[in-house]
């Protein structure tokens, strides 16, 4: 039988995808081998490279220690001294056994009210991330009328209150009241209530301040580590 030209083409293409990858290198120029290069290839590495790094951040998340804070101080409209603030961590890491590594002490000075403080503060004390708060008494009173704070008689020992009632500083708390809404401003509308106490005598924090006139200490609702947070008040005080 006779080969029509069909045939010669059809044996052509035949050949054609016999051809192995290796044949179709070495018969291209380098302009070809780049451009089928970024054709063929380029799209797949780079998706199963994301892919790749995409489970091993999966398995690091899983298998990565967990990282303990034992307390978490937050201070408003202040700048601490970088030094004196990564002294005082150091500090605090010996009083509470921590590593600084998987336990370690947050001093967290990047609250400024004028900016976005506020927001900043309300997701920490929703997740109870926030174990003390020390602010001017201006600020206090402010926050204390959220009701961000824990009144100290209520925190506090009988010798405790003793040593510090002197120091107390009241302010009106959050009003609980279900015919008055959020929106209604019932926020320092509370009872006269002890929430803070006055640092202004303390030589290790007059140390690492730079601008508060008279700062407070206060003690956070939910405070997640309530037990290390009353010591710190100790040890904030103890050179006083």
């Amino acid at each position: 039988m006779r080969k029509t030209a069909l045939d010669d083409d059809a044996s052509i293409y035949q050949k054609m995808e016999e051809e192995t990858e290796k044949q179709k290198w070495q018969r291209m120029d380098k302009v070809q081998r780049r451009q089928y290069f970024l054709d063929y290839y380029l799209l797949k590495i780079v998706v199963i490279s994301l892919l790749a790094a995409l489970i091993l951040y999966l398995a690091w998340t899983v298998v990565k220690p967990k990282v303990e804070t034992v307390l978490y101080v937050a201070v408003v409209d202040e700048q601490l001294g970088e030094e004196e603030k990564q002294e005082l961590i150091e500090e605090l890491n010996l009083l509470y056994q921590a590593d600084g590594k998987r336990k370690q002490v947050v001093v967290d000075d990047m609250f400024y009210l004028q900016e976005d403080a506020l927001d900043k503060l309300q997701i920490f004390m929703y997740n109870h991330q926030i174990d003390i708060i020390i602010a001017d008494e201006d600020a206090y009173r402010a926050l204390a009328g959220y009701g961000y704070f824990q009144s100290m008689d209520e925190l506090l020992d009988e010798e405790a209150v003793s040593r510090y009632g002197k120091k107390y500083v009241s302010a009106a708390g959050y009003k609980e009241a279900e015919e008055v809404s959020f929106e209604d401003r019932e926020t320092g509308q509370g009872g006269m209530l002890p929430y803070g106490i006055d640092l202004s005598g303390s030589v290790r924090f007059s140390g690492v301040k730079n601008y508060l006139e008279k700062p407070v200490l206060s003690i956070a609702a939910g405070a997640p580590n309530q037990e290390n947070a009353v010591r710190f008040l100790d040890y904030i005080m103890e050179d006083e």
